[in-house]
């Protein structure tokens, strides 16, 4: 079996939209499809409004849940990564700014809309990676201690 913690970074730098979810203070939770990008360990980094629903969500409580997933049309295929930690606004860092624009083809057009949005860090405190290529509802779960502030 190779390795599952190396199959779950693999799938999570393969893909490029994560469901980021939230708690809302008075209400229903809510979900937001955001690009990603993934940083050190399992961290997950985006650009976002500071003014967006799930900014301000996240300023207020730092819990949040994601969701990664390989696009499939049979149920038999179905691989993903689902998360719950923490999110909080991060200090921006050229080499994550950089690896965000080199994803998803950015070049410099964007840089005024990138200099107005914030980053954000997702950190997992647990994780579990479907694959059910390998029978139906088959899973592994991790989880993980607070990481030292690098950002």
């Amino acid at each position: 079996m190779r390795d599952p913690l190396a199959e779950a970074a693999r799938l999570l730098d393969s893909q490029r939209t994560m469901v980021l979810a939230v708690a809302l203070e008075a209400g229903p939770p809510h979900a937001a499809p955001l690009y990603f990008v993934r940083g050190e360990g399992f961290r997950l980094y985006w650009l976002s409004s500071r003014e967006s629903l799930h900014s301000r969500e996240i300023e207020r409580a730092g819990a949040a849940a994601a969701a990664v997933f390989r696009p499939s049309r049979r149920w038999a295929d179905l691989r993903g990564v689902q998360m719950r930690g923490i999110a909080a606004r991060a200090r921006k860092s050229r080499d994550l700014i950089e690896k965000y624009k080199a994803k998803f083809g950015l070049g410099d057009e964007l840089d005024s809309v990138i200099s107005r949005s914030s980053l954000y860090c997702f950190e997992p405190r647990w994780m579990r990676l479907i694959d059910n290529r390998r029978g139906f509802g088959w899973n592994m779960e991790w989880t993980f201690p607070a990481l030292e502030e690098t950002s």
